[in-house]
């Protein structure tokens, strides 16, 4: 009998194992939340704050998400998430309270929605790094405790190559195929990782926006070659993009592709 209660208790400590976290309430000691796309589960106790940290790179983008799908129904006592907040590696807190210096974009209520009238109650949260190091997330629950899921996303999308020696220019193309509109950054880089430009615009719904290397557009220079980086602020796969090289006649058109971090 013994034996029989040992190996019951080994396997109900097996299926719990991957509930049981060590959540911070103490935004000194956040949790790390590794930016790709893995998914935790845990619990939230009611009435609670917790924070988590993202080591951000300057430049990327990140999509952060918290999620109730357990108690994810219309008029029944569960998780709730008040709006969540992001601060800057330079921004003083003092008691876990401060001014934030992060710009951020709530599109919990945009595809894939998490957070719609009554019915959802999860919340994200976008932003991009301004400076490198560890970003905060305060999260607090304002009402019942309950089971919850969370991930955090690096949404960067990478350019390998673009080309204008022997001739050839460049064209980017971004298709935002979300329902918001998506406001993103266009960083093109030499060999050397210096940026030779840096553009913003925004890509209204079901939309597309089109850049190039000419005088006219990104004025990049000739004999010269590099890679590019494109930030947004969107949900994660709001933004399918690609990118051509092409010959000065037209003749040779070659497609360098956009990745992101978690599609390799």
């Amino acid at each position: 009998m013994p034996t029989r209660l040992f190996q019951l208790v080994v396997v109900i400590a097996a299926i719990c194992a991957p509930w049981a976290q060590g959540e911070s309430t103490d935004c000194t000691t956040p949790v790390l939340l590794i930016a790709d796309g893995r998914i935790t589960q845990s619990t939230f106790p009611l009435k609670t704050t917790y924070w988590y940290g993202i080591d951000a790179q300057i430049g990327h983008s990140y999509s952060v998400e918290f999620e109730p799908p357990a108690d994810n129904y219309l008029n029944a006592t569960r998780v709730q998430f008040a709006t969540l907040s992001v601060f800057g590696p330079g921004d003083t807190m003092q008691g876990c309270r401060g001014s934030s210096s992060v710009a951020v974009t709530q599109n919990s209520g945009y595809a894939p929605v998490i957070l719609k009238n009554g019915n959802g109650a999860g919340r994200r949260v976008s932003f991009t790094a301004q400076s490198a190091g560890l970003h905060l997330i305060g999260v607090t629950n304002v009402a019942g405790a309950g089971s919850y899921s969370f991930r955090a996303l690096d949404t960067t999308l990478f350019n390998l190559r673009w080309s204008t020696r022997g001739g050839y220019g460049d064209q980017w193309g971004f298709l935002n195929v979300s329902d918001m509109p998506v406001t993103g950054v266009l960083t093109i880089y030499d060999w050397n990782n210096a940026i030779i430009t840096s553009v913003r615009f925004t890509i209204p719904v079901t939309g597309e926006v089109t850049r190039n290397a000419s005088a006219s557009d990104l004025h990049l220079p000739d004999k010269s070659n590099g890679f590019a980086m494109f930030s947004h602020n969107g949900p994660p796969g709001a933004i399918i993009a690609d990118a051509y090289m092409i010959s000065s006649n037209g003749a040779v058109v070659t497609y360098t592709k956009f990745e992101n971090r978690g599609t390799r």
